[in-house]
C-alpha cells in the first residue's frame, strides 16, 4: 500500500525588535513566543519519536533569542519588573494600555482575575479615559496585571511545572517575589530553547531550515524591477539592486546557525516563499540543496497543470544551477492557521486526517507515493486555540502516526529517499501572498522605504571609494543595512495591515538606517528624522474659533488666555516605546494676524521637573520650514542658549527673527507668519517632539501633523456666519 509522505514546516519569525539605538528591545514578542509557542511546539514531540517535522528558524530570530540570553531586555519586561508601588503615573498608562496585548478570548476571558482587571480597565479604553481609569487600580491591581500579562503567555507544556500551575492556581494577591521568580521563568526557558532543537535535530526527529539572516525579501534585494514581472502596473521606486546583499543574507544566516545549532542546513524557505530565476544561483553558492515556495509558483511555472502535479517535489535548473524545491499545500495550511481555531480539536483533527487520506487515495495504483508540504507559522495560530493549539497539534500527531496510510517525514529525509523526477521548464517569479510582491512594494510608504535604503546603500559605497574609513565602520554600516533590508518593515507600511505599533516599526526601520549614518561619521538626512509613512493630518479634539492674543511666559497668566484655541489632547501614545511616553498632556495652537501662538503642556508638574537634557522641538511648515528647540532651564549646558531657531535648516540668531519663548509651567512660543513666509489663507502644518541626547524620544502627534490656514481680516467673521 502506498503512503502519503507528510512534510509539516513550521515556519518561526519575529522582526527584529532591536532597537539599535537604545540596544534594547522595543517590543517583547521573541520573549513571549519563545515561552508559549516555541517551547509547546518542540516539547510536543517528546513523547512523539515518530513525529518527523521541519521547523523553519530565521537566523535573526536565533540572535534575538540569544541576546536575551545574554543579558538584553524589553521595555515590557521591564515594567515587569519594577516594583508595583514604585510604578509612576506614565508606567501605569503604560501598564494599561499594553499589558492586555493579547488575544482576549482564548489567554484573557478563561482566567478570572484577569477578566477582571480588562473589565476594570473597560474593553473600549482610551487614553482620555486614563486618569478616571488609573484611580480605579491600586497596586495590587498592577500586581497582579504584571503578573497575568507573563503568565498567560506561558505555553501548555509549561504549565504543570509547579511554579507556574500554582500561579494560576492562586489568581490573583500575587506577590513581588512570585512575579520575579515567573520572569526568571521565562529567561530559563529561553536559555534550553535553542538546546532542545539542536538535540533533537542531532538525533534526526527534526530537520532545521533557515530563512536569510534579517528576512529580506530576496527577490527585491537583487533587482526591485522584479517587483514589476508578476504584476506589470506595479508603481517601483528608484531602483535598488544589490544581488551581493542577498547573496550574503544567505551565506550569514546559514553560517550563523551552524554556529549557533551546531550543524549547517541544507534547507531554505525564501522569506515569504519569495522566489525568482535569478535568486537560484545564489541558493546553490550559499550551500543550499532544496527550497521551499507556495504551490501558486509552481502552477505559474508549468506548461500544463495536473490534478498530481502538487504532490511531488521538483528540479529548478537556472543557468547551470539547480535547487531541489518543493511547493506548500495552500489549502491544509491554511486549515490550520485559519479555520481550526474555530472549530472542536477531534472535529477539526478528523477532518485533516480525512483529507491527507483522500490525497493518498488517489495515487494507489500509479506506482509511486504522493508528498504533500504542509507550511505555515509555527508561532501565530496557536494563540487563537482555546487551550494553545495542544489538544490540536497533539491530537494530529498521534492520529497520523497511528494512521498506516500515512507518514510524517522531514522534508531532507524525503528528498533523500526521492529525489526528484521532473525538471520545471522554468520558476514564476513571486511570493506565497498573491504570487507577487505587492505587500512589499508598489505603495507610496513601502516605495518610500526602498529609496531611502537605496540611498543610504549608496552612502556606504561612496564612503568606500573615498577610502578615509576604516573596515570596522564599513561593517558597522552594512550590518545595520542587512538589518534594514527585513521584510517586515515594508511589510507594514502602505494599508495592507494594521498594528498598534505602527509607530515603532517605522522607528527601527530609520534607526537603522540612521546608525548607517552614525558608523560612518555621515550627518542623518532630513528624511530619516520624520516617519517614512506619508503624513496624514492629524485630528483636533477642538479648532480654533477666534483670535487670541496671549502673554508669552510660560504661565497661565489670566483664565481666557487661550480661550478660542485649538487643542490636541493627549492620553497614552498610541505605540509601545515607553522611553518618553506620556510627557505631554495638550498641545493648544491659535493666532492673531500677526502670529502663531502654541501652548504646550506638560503631564506632570512644570518643565522644570523634567529630566536633564531633555527638551521640546517645534517643527512648523509653510512656504518656509522653521524649526524651533526649547531647552528647560535646569538642564541647560551653559554653553548652549536656552532656545534656538533654524528656517530651512540653517540657524538663525533668535533674538532677530522675532520668535518669542518660555517655559515654566508650560511652554508658550509666538512666530510671526512673516518669518514662515506665509500670507494669509495660506497652509501651514506642525508637530512637537520630545529630545534628549539629539535623540527623538516622542512626537505629537505620533504619525502626520496639525493643519491650519494662516487666518486673514475675515476669519472671525466667517466663522460667525457659519
Amino acid at each position: 500500500m502506498l503512503q502519503l509522505h507528510i512534510a509539516f514546516l513550521w515556519h518561526m519569525h519575529q522582526p527584529l525588535y532591536l532597537d539599535p539605538i537604545r540596544d534594547r528591545f522595543a517590543m517583547p514578542w521573541v520573549r513571549l513566543h519563545a515561552v508559549k509557542a516555541y517551547s509547546d511546539m518542540i516539547a510536543c514531540l517528546d513523547s512523539r519519536p515518530e513525529a518527523k517535522v521541519t521547523f523553519n528558524l530565521v537566523p535573526s530570530l536565533l540572535f534575538q533569542i540569544q541576546a536575551y540570553i545574554q543579558g538584553k531586555t524589553d521595555d515590557f519586561l521591564e515594567l515587569s519588573r519594577r516594583p508595583a508601588i514604585e510604578l509612576s503615573p506614565s508606567d501605569q498608562e503604560f501598564i494599561l494600555t499594553h499589558f492586555f496585548s493579547c488575544q482576549w478570548p482564548t489567554m484573557v476571558e478563561p482566567h478570572k482575575r484577569y477578566l477582571q482587571l480588562l473589565e476594570l480597565r473597560g474593553r473600549d479604553f482610551s487614553p482620555s479615559y486614563f486618569s478616571q481609569v488609573r484611580k480605579k487600580f491600586s497596586t495590587q491591581d498592577y500586581l497582579d496585571l504584571q503578573v497575568w500579562f507573563n503568565l498567560t503567555w506561558v505555553g501548555f507544556s509549561s504549565r504543570k511545572h509547579p511554579l507556574i500551575s500554582s500561579l494560576f492556581q492562586k489568581g490573583q494577591l500575587f506577590s513581588e517575589e512570585e512575579k520575579m521568580d515567573l520572569l526568571d521563568f521565562h529567561l530559563e526557558l529561553m536559555e534550553g530553547l535553542i538546546p532542545r532543537y539542536s538535540s533533537k535535530w542531532i538525533e534526526g526527529q527534526i530537520e532545521i531550515s533557515i530563512s536569510p539572516f534579517y528576512h529580506p525579501i530576496l527577490p527585491l534585494l537583487i533587482d526591485t524591477d522584479l517587483g514589476k514581472r508578476p504584476r506589470p502596473e506595479t508603481r517601483l521606486p528608484l531602483r535598488f539592486t544589490c544581488p551581493e546583499d542577498a547573496g550574503t543574507q544567505l551565506e550569514k544566516g546559514r553560517h550563523y546557525c551552524k554556529e549557533v545549532l551546531g550543524k549547517p542546513p541544507a534547507g531554505l524557505w525564501p522569506s515569504e516563499g519569495s522566489v525568482a530565476p535569478e535568486l537560484i544561483p545564489l541558493v546553490e553558492e550559499a550551500g543550499f540543496s532544496w527550497t521551499a515556495t507556495d504551490e501558486a509558483i509552481l502552477y505559474n511555472s508549468l506548461e500544463k497543470v495536473e490534478s498530481q502535479s502538487l504532490f511531488q517535489p521538483y528540479r529548478v535548473e537556472i543557468n547551470g544551477c539547480h535547487t531541489d524545491m518543493i511547493f506548500r499545500h495552500h489549502k491544509l495550511s491554511d486549515l490550520i492557521g485559519f479555520v481550526y481555531q474555530k472549530n472542536h480539536p477531534q472535529a477539526a483533527i478528523t477532518d485533516f486526517v480525512s483529507r491527507l487520506k483522500e490525497i493518498c487515495s488517489g495515487f494507489q495504483g500509479m506506482g509511486r507515493s504522493p508528498f504533500v508540504a504542509i507550511i505555515l507559522d509555527g508561532e501565530n495560530p496557536w494563540e487563537y486555540y482555546q487551550d494553545g493549539g495542544e489538544s490540536f497539534l497533539t491530537g494530529l500527531y498521534d492520529a497520523i502516526i497511528k494512521e498506516p496510510m500515512l507518514e510524517l517525514v522531514t522534508i531532507g529525509q524525503y528528498l533523500e529517499n526521492h529525489p526528484p523526477t521532473c525538471t520545471l521548464p522554468g520558476l514564476y517569479t513571486g511570493s506565497w501572498i498573491n504570487h507577487d510582491f505587492g505587500i512589499w512594494i508598489g505603495g507610496q510608504d513601502e516605495n518610500r522605504a526602498w529609496e531611502a535604503l537605496g540611498r543610504t546603500r549608496k552612502a556606504i559605497d561612496n564612503a568606500k571609494k573615498q577610502g578615509n574609513i576604516t573596515d570596522e565602520a564599513v561593517n558597522t554600516a552594512m550590518e545595520s543595512i542587512f538589518a534594514a533590508e527585513g521584510s517586515d518593515w515594508f511589510w507594514w507600511y502602505g494599508d495592507q495591515f494594521e498594528t498598534d505599533y505602527a509607530y515603532e516599526f517605522d522607528h527601527l526601520f530609520r534607526s537603522h538606517l540612521k546608525k548607517v549614518y552614525n558608523s560612518l561619521n555621515m550627518t542623518v538626512p532630513d528624511e530619516l528624522l520624520s516617519p517614512i509613512r506619508v503624513p496624514r493630518p492629524a485630528t483636533p479634539t477642538t479648532e480654533p474659533t477666534c483670535f487670541i492674543h496671549p502673554q508669552i511666559d510660560g504661565r497661565v497668566s489670566y483664565y481666557w488666555e487661550w480661550r478660542g484655541a485649538g487643542s490636541l489632547t493627549f492620553g497614552s501614545q498610541r505605540g509601545a516605546m515607553h522611553s518618553g511616553a506620556g510627557s505631554l498632556a495638550e498641545i493648544a495652537y491659535g493666532f492673531d494676524l500677526e502670529s502663531l501662538y502654541l501652548r504646550i503642556d506638560p503631564k506632570e508638574g512644570s518643565f522644570d521637573a523634567w529630566e536633564p537634557d531633555l527638551g521640546l522641538r517645534i517643527t512648523i511648515s509653510s512656504k518656509a520650514i522653521i524649526t524651533i528647540e526649547l531647552i528647560p532651564s535646569q538642564s541647560i549646558d551653559p554653553l548652549k542658549e536656552k532656545f534656538g531657531v533654524l528656517k530651512n535648516g540653517k540657524a538663525l540668531v533668535f533674538r532677530e527673527t522675532g520668535v518669542k519663548c518660555a517655559m515654566n509651567e508650560l511652554a508658550e512660543v509666538a512666530i510671526p507668519f512673516a518669518l514662515l513666509d506665509s500670507n494669509p489663507k495660506d497652509e501651514l502644518t506642525f508637530y512637537v517632539e520630545t529630545i534628549g541626547n539629539d535623540l527623538v524620544r516622542d512626537r505629537w502627534p505620533l504619525e502626520g501633523y496639525i493643519v491650519l490656514n494662516a487666518p486673514d481680516e475675515d476669519f472671525e467673521r466667517k466663522l460667525w456666519l457659519v
